[in-house]
């Protein structure tokens, strides 16, 4: 009788597979989920500790991870001090970003995403800008803070208790340091697909 031959391909698409689900498991993804998208705003993506952590971030995720699709906006258009691997836009598309989440790393950016019909802005408080700084207009920092449609995220515990303080406002419990795009979008992901959830009728 003769040896059944293995079949080489199927076995390396069953692979190919397995890691695709490990890769999309880790941002809270299946295979059977939709293409995600999700947008980072900045004020410009010169050189800056902020822009550095997160271009290097977003490009990790770019290179390594399937299922979610990253787009960039910058109010300024600058030469970037890392080429991104994704998608740039200037602030102006934003209005035609729908209803995909948005992460914004300042005040700024937050007022610009106001601005847009998106449901859901993650204001990422890289720094806690309303220190001692007078210049800021105080109603811009209230709706970048408090605005029902702004989930605000810090970057170190203690910047989630100034902000507390200052606003009278839960910060999420997540902190994520340097702009880490994995641990971002992991959350911003995940609370998207648990909101969606909620909304199914039973």
């Amino acid at each position: 009788m003769a040896k059944k031959k293995k079949n080489t391909k199927h076995t390396e698409s069953v692979n190919r597979k397995k890691l695709a689900e490990v890769e999309m498991s880790k941002l809270g993804l299946t295979l059977s989920d939709d293409l995600a998208a999700i947008g980072f705003v900045f004020t410009h993506l010169s050189v800056s500790h902020l822009v550095y952590c997160g271009l290097n971030s977003i490009n990790h995720l770019c290179k390594n991870h399937t299922g979610v699709d990253i787009c960039i906006f910058t109010q300024h258009i600058i030469a970037p001090c890392i080429t991104p691997l994704c998608s740039v836009f200037g602030i102006a598309d934003l209005t035609r970003w729908k209803s995909d989440p948005l992460i914004t790393t300042s005040v700024e950016t937050t007022i610009d995403a106001l601005a847009t019909n998106v449901p859901r802005i993650y204001h990422y408080a890289f720094d806690p800008e309303f220190i001692d700084n007078n210049d800021r207009n105080s109603h811009d920092l209230q709706e970048a803070f408090c605005n029902p449609r702004v989930k605000v995220i810090a970057r170190h515990a203690s910047h989630a208790e100034l902000i507390e303080a200052e606003f009278g406002i839960s910060v999420c419990d997540t902190i994520v340091p340097d702009c880490d795009a994995m641990v971002l979008a992991k959350l911003v992901l995940t609370e998207m697909k648990d909101e969606r959830k909620s909304n199914v009728p039973n």
